[in-house]
Order: C-alpha cells, then sequence, then structure tokens
C-alpha cells in the first residue's frame, strides 16, 4: 500500500499546530512507520528568525570624526590654507551626515524572500515526490488558479532537463504566490514563482544571481516570474525562454 503523500502546506501547518489547515492524526499516524515523512518534517523546521535577521538593514558605518585646525593670530602666512581646509572638513562631514540621515536600503521584495527560500531546498526535498498526471493536472488548477491563471503540464513539460514535481501556494504581504518545483536532470531542486503585479512586461529574461544560484526574472500579462536554482545560468536562461514563449 502506497504511502499518502502531503504537501508541504499541510506539514507547515502541522508544525504551526493548525489543525484547520492540516490533518495532524494522519500526519501523525504516518511519522511511526515513515521515516521520509520524518525527514521533510525535520526539513521543514525553518528558522524564520535567520531568514528575517539575513535581511535586516546594513547598519549604517560609524561617522568619521574630524580634527578641525585651530586658527591663530599669529599664522599669518597659513591662515587662508588653513581656513580654506576648515571649512572643506566641514562641508564633508555636513554632505555624509545628511547622506546618512536620509539613507535607507531598500526592503527586500517577494524574489529576496523566495531565494532564501529556494536556498534551503536539496536533492532530497523533492526526489520522493512522484505524481500521477492526473494528480499533476488537479493540482496545478488548484494551485494555479490562487492567482487567477490555468497552468497547465504541457506549459511546464518544455524540456527534458527538468521534471516537474509539485505546486505550492505561498504568498507574499496579502498576495498569492505560486511555486512550481522542479528537479534538473543534474539532481538540483528548481523552482518557477509566479506573482500577481503591475510590472510592466519585458522583452526578454534577465538572468542573473540570488543566494548563489542562477536566476532569471521577467514580467508578462500582469505577473512577475522568477526562476531560481543549481548553478548553471545558461540553462536557467534557456528555460526561461521556454516558459516565456509557452505564455505561462
Amino acid at each position: 500500500m502506497l504511502e499518502k503523500f502531503f504537501s508541504d502546506e499541510e506539514l507547515v501547518a502541522y508544525l504551526d499546530g493548525e489543525q484547520d489547515f492540516a490533518p495532524i492524526s494522519e500526519i501523525e499516524a504516518a511519522l511511526k512507520t515513515d521515516t521520509a515523512l520524518a525527514g521533510r518534517i525535520q526539513q521543514l523546521k525553518i528558522d524564520h528568525s535567520s531568514i528575517k535577521n539575513s535581511f535586516s538593514g546594513v547598519a549604517p558605518a560609524k561617522q568619521p570624526e574630524f580634527e578641525f585646525l585651530q586658527v591663530s593670530a599669529n599664522d599669518n602666512n597659513d591662515t587662508p590654507w588653513k581656513l580654506a581646509v576648515s571649512v572643506a572638513v566641514v562641508c564633508m562631514a555636513l554632505g555624509f551626515a545628511i547622506s546618512s540621515a536620509f539613507y535607507h536600503p531598500a526592503p527586500p521584495g517577494w524574489k529576496e524572500y523566495v531565494a532564501a527560500y529556494q536556498a534551503l531546498y536539496t536533492n532530497s526535498t523533492l526526489s520522493h515526490v512522484s505524481q500521477t498526471e492526473e494528480a499533476i493536472v488537479t493540482e496545478l488548477k488548484r494551485v494555479s488558479s490562487a492567482i487567477g491563471k490555468d497552468i497547465k503540464p504541457s506549459q511546464l513539460n518544455v524540456s527534458e532537463e527538468v521534471e516537474y514535481k509539485r505546486g505550492q501556494i505561498l504568498g507574499f504581504e496579502g498576495t498569492a504566490l505560486i511555486q512550481l518545483a522542479f528537479l534538473t536532470s543534474m539532481g538540483e531542486p528548481m523552482a518557477l514563482c509566479i506573482l500577481r503585479t503591475d510590472a510592466e512586461d519585458t522583452a526578454s529574461a534577465e538572468v542573473g544571481e540570488m543566494e548563489g544560484m542562477s536566476s532569471a526574472h521577467w514580467s508578462a500579462g500582469g505577473y512577475s516570474y522568477l526562476l531560481i536554482g543549481g548553478k548553471d545560468k545558461a540553462l536557467v536562461g534557456r528555460l526561461a525562454e521556454k516558459y516565456i514563449a509557452a505564455k505561462i
């Protein structure tokens, strides 16, 4: 008999003791025999405070202490030069103080939070997941409806270099955000995350790096996308263009 699969949302709700969102009794019963489930739960015990601290603003640098020149009546020849230097130093100090008072690091956006979450994934996070085609269709309907889209398996199966594993409904500042998780042919976890926004469409994906992983982000049709995972920027770039072409 196959062991029942529990989604990450259910396991996180179980860890939080939220009985309305998790079949707690079923999970506890399964834990008696399912060691893989116990391992997944252990991986989901995220230290949220450490993630939050990683995004805390950078403390302002200590303001330098300036020693102002003393100008006396006896410094006849050097007085103009010393006065000019003193004025320049005062202006520099004032400028530094003003810029420090008005500069604040930009708060992390949804892509930064997604990247931090994806950095916790390993091969074992997804390798055990196996779903039937029917289950995938049902799951995609549920997940994509959270952001007002209709995503089909054919739009995800654009390359043999990645295998779709599962979808999750997350959220950012009260807005639904979905995560579609994959494993690459090299066994590396990768995720395509989609958030409904009012961002302008981009001509192509911008490939880069976040949290030490390759990433690509773009916007289209009122949605913003982030594809992230692994170290292969060329792979991420190819997949991003395929997903754009598939109008996911």
